[in-house]
């Protein structure tokens, strides 16, 4: 069994610092403080009657929301998550503590053990997420919207981003097409991980190979007309026989690659069928209104807060437990029966 010692040694300390990051009783610099709970985190040991030191009988009413920005967060919705977040934590009489760095997993450590909040909730998830492995140590409950590829030590909940893709595809299906433009974000938002891009991805393209779909897939390089228009010179160019598109990218990515499109005298869904994933609801607003699968903030952010709250009342479900919620399809008219284009 693990114990206080290996911790202690661990963290190049004496056992009695390890016990006053535990208890609160005396001071500890931050950065002890933080080698103490990695420690605590590498060795999987448990506090236990040290972690019941610092459950108060009083509740702070405050919650950390770890959101980190990263080079590629679309800025224009970032803003209804967090929102999202606030307005269901007030009809519980909580305020929120947002942090925002990429990397706060050092930050996260100190305030769950710090004993100024009563949780954490996590969003913008990676598959690997460093801030996943924190929940298992924390003396507070930590909640994730969106899921890790190990989501095991935590309550998580997020767009079913796998039936999504599928449905996507099996909607193109059905109208007959056979060969299939994705479109998705920009390469570094794969190649890092983001949660809801990669499981839309692979779900799409897995579903496709089983109906014998060609798809092309091609990540945005940029929104502008340029670069839109680039990227559709290239998607033919591949495959000249593309009769459908699905987008996973901004709003004004979208209505350049409608105008391109147009130049090419390919109409939707006379022509060519287009359908949009992951939007806000807000496709309905383009030029050409598009068919839309959308992503579902309020319903997701607010079941987290939910979910948060059920933990801190002792009713909360099992670690592990990851709850996924199905997004609707908005038909706006833009994907139609399969005419092949010369």
């Amino acid at each position: 069994m693990v114990g206080i010692k290996d911790v202690a040694a661990l963290a190049g300390v004496s056992i009695s610092t390890v016990s006053y990051v535990f208890s609160g009783k005396r001071p500890v610099s931050d950065a002890t403080k933080i080698r103490v709970l990695k420690a605590v985190q590498q060795l999987d040991y448990h506090p236990g009657s040290g972690a019941a030191m610092l459950r108060r009988d009083r509740r702070t009413h405050l919650i950390v929301l770890s959101s980190p920005m990263h080079p590629y967060t679309d800025y224009s919705n970032y803003a209804t998550f967090f929102f999202a977040v606030v307005a269901r934590a007030r009809h519980y009489h909580y305020n929120v503590v947002l942090l925002m760095d990429e990397d706060d997993t050092d930050e996260l450590l100190r305030m769950s053990y710090s004993g100024m909040i009563d949780g954490v909730l996590l969003l913008d998830v990676t598959m690997e997420d460093p801030r996943v492995a924190q929940a298992h140590t924390s003396l507070v409950p930590y909640v994730s919207i969106g899921y890790a590829r190990d989501s095991s030590k935590l309550l998580s909940v997020d767009v079913d981003f796998h039936a999504m893709g599928r449905r996507a595809v099996d909607e193109f299906y059905r109208m007959g097409h056979r060969h299939m433009l994705m479109i998705g974000s920009n390469s570094q938002s794969y190649e890092e991980g983001s949660n809801f891009l990669v499981r839309t991805k692979k779900a799409a393209i897995d579903r496709a190979r089983v109906l014998g779909i060609k798809t092309t897939f091609l990540c945005s390089t940029g929104d502008d007309a340029r670069h839109v228009s680039q990227l559709i010179d290239q998607a033919f160019r591949l495959d000249p026989e593309i009769t459908a598109i699905m987008a996973q990218t901004s709003i004004s990515h979208m209505n350049n690659t409608i105008v391109a499109l147009s130049k090419r005298g390919l109409s939707i869904p006379k022509n060519i069928s287009m359908l949009a994933l992951s939007t806000f609801g807000n496709a309905s607003v383009l030029e050409r209104p598009l068919d839309e699968i959308p992503m579902m903030p309020h319903e997701t952010c607010s079941r987290g807060v939910d979910m948060l709250m059920e933990c801190l009342e002792g009713i909360g479900k099992k670690p592990g437990t990851v709850e996924l919620i199905r997004s609707d399809y908005k038909r706006r008219g833009s994907v139609g029966p399969v005419r092949p284009h010369s």
